[in-house]
């Protein structure tokens, strides 16, 4: 109901483009992602599409188009993803290897791809968040914080690399993430804000 209601309320409420990225956002989950989970490793990168997707059905809401600031928050949630589901799937990849789900954590029992896609993606988050700043869509007081918890989930991502204390490090790099996210973004909203 869900997956028709919401499409077809944003037909109606906004605009055709908001409404077909929510179509492809719930098809590529459902017809994409989810039969990948049970097949390949790279279905976390592939989930991360639809999981970076509702930035831009937001932005298109809004605008009507898709704007450059709507793009990099795509490219802020695609990468964030990786290595907060590598973490999530280290921590539980016993479960994962029991439910047949061939997630890199399950494949990668040493651990070293594992750390190198968080610590990669990571790198690639900090570079993203920082591109407001440098188009001239937000200001340094942003740029700051973004820096700041950025530097912060790549060390817990470096710390990931430690093989004998992994288990712990995924932990923390989760909780990292959680902490990543919301914060990062609330600064670019307040920072937005004050700019108006």
């Amino acid at each position: 109901v869900l997956c028709i209601g919401g499409p077809a309320v944003l037909a109606w409420g906004t605009n055709w483009l908001a409404a077909g990225l929510a179509v492809a956002t719930i098809a590529s989950y459902l017809w994409v992602y989810t039969p990948l989970k049970q097949k390949t490793l790279w279905c976390t990168h592939v989930g991360a599409v639809p999981g970076a997707l509702p930035p831009l059905i937001g932005w298109a809401a809004a605008e009507g188009h898709l704007g450059a600031l709507g793009w990099i928050l795509f490219a802020i949630l695609f990468a964030w993803q990786i290595p907060h589901f590598m973490a999530i799937a280290w921590t539980y990849r016993d479960d994962y290897a029991t439910a047949r789900m061939p997630m890199l954590p399950v494949v990668d029992k040493k651990g070293d791809r594992v750390v190198r896609h968080s610590t990669l993606f990571t790198w690639l988050l900090v570079i993203f968040s920082l591109l407001p700043v440098f188009m001239s869509y937000c200001t340094w007081a942003y740029g700051s914080c973004a820096l700041l918890a950025g530097v912060y989930f790549a060390v817990r991502a470096h710390a990931f690399s430690y093989e004998d204390r992994r288990q712990r490090a995924a932990r923390q790099l989760f909780f990292a993430s959680i902490f990543y996210l919301p914060f990062v973004l609330a600064a670019l909203v307040l920072d937005r804000w004050l700019l108006a």
